[in-house]
């Protein structure tokens, strides 16, 4: 069963799928008898997207078989970084010395390699990663749920995402609701404690939309997930975001009830945790702008909507009585969200309408998204 779900959601929901589909990605391309690795440089000034440099492996690659990777998924060059993947018949066979000659650039770091030697127009290393480490994503916890932020680089736009307009509305407004989101659980009080009454926690993530490894996560969207169990288990919903920032539908899979489906707008969508038991449910607004948020124990239901200038300025939190579905919606606070990842600095607020305020704030490597310490 798991199988052929998996099939299908590779087919319907491609933007979708975080681990699963990248190791489906490389089974198909690798196979299971053959050695990857990957490395990535970073350039210690911005450049211009070119060609290749000359990349070659040292002498004694060759009777191993190394070869160069060649497709955006694996192999590349943007203004920040180059980044490659090389491939070898066989299981677990060593890795080669590269060597990288790019006359007038000079390279601040290799990440995902070992034995580094710079020299003046070209540097040499040993990879240790088993893929091309191009992933930014940051992750933080409170109690119950998992924040996780991908931090979006327009000089890094690749894959789905390498042409046309960049989408800053949609990237804007879906930090925005990610927030306002983590607010609705605070109000739950699943921040607070790190064993809920559910199995197990809840994961709020972002959208990625540099194509990392082939992970074509688009069109932009904002995750709600339960999940325990590890991915086989998740309930993941996709809440695609238009150019204007509202929220068109949800793409929603669970593996583990073998579902998939795409839940428009005014359709009710349940979360259920491992003991089937309907933790909480999510309904977008017919217009769009807004997702409600509810679960069955609770009196109260909550909205997060865009605000008054639309969801890529702000995100507002509200609330009213489950009974009282003819009564205006109450605002508790307002949500901004920035992340500025040319610094490497992320910052968001929930104004409350009693003064107080909540913030979420970290600084990170734009490469990697390790955080820093402040």
């Amino acid at each position: 069963m798991f199988s052929t779900c998996r099939r299908r959601l590779a087919t319907l929901f491609l933007p979708l799928f975080f681990v699963l589909y990248v190791s489906e990605l490389y089974s198909a391309v690798f196979g299971d008898e053959t050695t990857r690795y990957g490395a990535c440089l970073i350039r210690a000034e911005l450049g211009e997207t070119e060609l290749l440099p000359k990349i070659t492996f040292s002498d004694d690659a060759a009777n191993a078989g190394w070869k160069l990777v060649h497709g955006e998924a694996f192999t590349g060059v943007d203004a920040r970084r180059l980044y490659l993947t090389i491939e070898a018949p066989g299981s677990n066979v060593s890795a080669p010395v590269i060597t990288v000659e790019w006359p007038g650039v000079k390279i601040e770091r290799v990440l995902g390699a070992a034995e580094i030697r710079f020299s003046e127009n070209s540097v040499q290393f040993k990879p240790v990663s088993t893929k091309a480490p191009t992933e930014s994503f940051t992750e933080m916890t409170f109690g119950a749920v998992h924040l996780g932020v991908f931090h979006n680089w327009e000089i890094r736009r690749c894959g789905p995402y390498r042409d046309g307009p960049y989408p800053d509305v949609e990237l804007r407004a879906h930090l925005n609701y990610l927030l306002a989101t983590l607010e609705v659980c605070r109000a739950y009080g699943w921040t607070d404690v790190s064993k809920p009454d559910f199995v197990d926690h809840i994961n709020l993530y972002g959208v990625e939309t540099h194509f990392p490894n082939g992970h074509r996560d688009y069109p932009v969207h904002f995750h709600i997930m339960l999940a325990w169990d590890g991915w086989a288990a998740a309930q993941v919903g996709h809440y695609h975001i238009d150019p204007q920032g509202r929220i068109i539908n949800n793409a929603f899979w669970s593996l583990h009830k073998d579902v998939e489906r795409f839940d428009g707008r005014g359709v009710t969508t349940p979360y259920r945790d491992k003991t089937d038991r309907l933790i909480f449910e999510t309904t977008i607004l017919n217009d769009g702008t807004g997702l409600i948020i509810s679960r069955p124990e609770d009196d109260k239901v909550y909205l997060i909507r865009a605000g008054i200038t639309g969801a890529s300025d702000s995100v507002e939190v509200c609330v009213r009585p489950k009974s009282g579905e003819s009564d205006a919606w109450t605002i508790l606070c307002d949500v901004k969200a920035n992340d500025d990842v040319a610094n490497g600095v992320f910052f968001s607020k929930a104004s409350y309408a009693d003064g107080t305020a909540q913030t979420v704030s970290f600084s990170y490597d734009p490469d990697t998204g390790a955080r820093r310490n402040n």
